[in-house]
């Protein structure tokens, strides 16, 4: 049986100069036979919500989905200053305009009207910050044991020892650390993917130059690819190509067999100044939250690159 996904994105694919990696992630669920997407939300991060509304709605139409359910969510954090990122941004083109963003539904509230929809059955895709995810919760707490599993792309941690952390905080928890504080202690189930495993799935220029131009979507990264890649190769992040790091979120989804996991529990650093975001695991057999500790990186790289090359 296919499984309901509802998907939480600050998609920036479709803004130039902006990360890629979301909208293969949206590639990757949406064109997976094992589930079923249900509804899709924006959420501030990557770019501004209003850039985020326009590369969301412009994917699912391209990809036939116009029909999902769309929200617009969170323009700002719980309480972070956005300022922090605005250099970056200032690098990105003008993200083209799509008509009919007004009068969208918020998506926190589309998401507790999902859980309760498909009680137990939801799996929630979140790969950005978690704003939207810690709003629902506290407006209507019911929905936390109604959702199955929460999967995220978010944080760092570290290593694989038993007081596995980071110094510095990755980027979607250094957006609203307090929400992925309210996320990550609700007491659903979590799976975490850090940026420890998701940089392992590294893809080159040569695959992105690879990708068809008869296909809107493939064809759109193919053309943003260049540029994300010039970015972050100038800053010593990556060399000849990019991770796509939401996208391997997406896949273990997909296929939990992907992944293997420590389980425990995750604190998120809200007080220190230099080091908000940061994240620890404590590991605990019981723990609510799973993360990531080891990836089967060939499979999970056939995965991504089967959805966005169409193959």
């Amino acid at each position: 049986m296919r499984r309901p996904v509802f998907i939480d994105t600050d998609v920036g694919l479709g803004t130039p100069g902006a990360e890629i990696d979301d909208g293969a992630a949206l590639l990757v669920l949406l064109r997976a036979p094992q589930v079923t997407v249900v509804g899709c939300g924006s959420v501030h991060g990557n770019v501004e919500i209003e850039a985020a509304d326009h590369n969301l709605r412009r994917i699912l139409a391209a990809e036939d989905r116009g029909d999902l359910p769309v929200g617009r969510g969170a323009a700002l954090p719980l309480l972070e200053d956005p300022a922090w990122f605005a250099n970056w941004k200032a690098g990105y083109g003008p993200t083209e305009p799509l008509p009919g963003s007004g009068g969208l539904p918020p998506t926190a509230a589309l998401l507790i009207d999902a859980a309760r929809a498909h009680p137990g059955a939801l799996t929630v895709l979140a790969v950005g910050p978690l704003t939207n995810l810690a709003l629902a919760a506290r407006l209507a707490p019911d929905i936390v044991p109604l959702v199955r599993e929460v999967v995220t792309m978010g944080g760092a941690f570290g290593g694989e020892d038993d007081a596995a952390q980071a110094t510095t905080a990755e980027f979607n928890a250094r957006c609203d650390p307090e929400a992925a504080a309210i996320v990550l202690g609700a007491g659903w189930p979590v799976r975490c993917f850090g940026l420890e495993i998701t940089r392992r799935v590294h893809f080159s220029r040569a695959d992105f130059a690879g990708l068809t131009d008869t296909q809107a979507v493939p064809a759109l990264l193919k053309r943003q690819a260049s540029g994300w890649i010039d970015r972050v190769e100038a800053q010593g992040w990556e060399h000849d190509g990019c991770s796509l790091h939401d996208a391997v979120a997406a896949a273990a989804l997909v296929d939990e067999t992907l992944a293997q996991y420590r389980a425990g529990e995750v604190s998120v650093e809200l007080t220190e100044r230099g080091r908000r975001g940061c994240m620890q695991l404590r590991p605990r057999a019981d723990g609510r939250v799973r993360v990531a500790v080891d990836l089967d990186v060939a499979r999970c790289k056939h995965t991504i690159w089967s959805a966005v090359a169409g193959s």
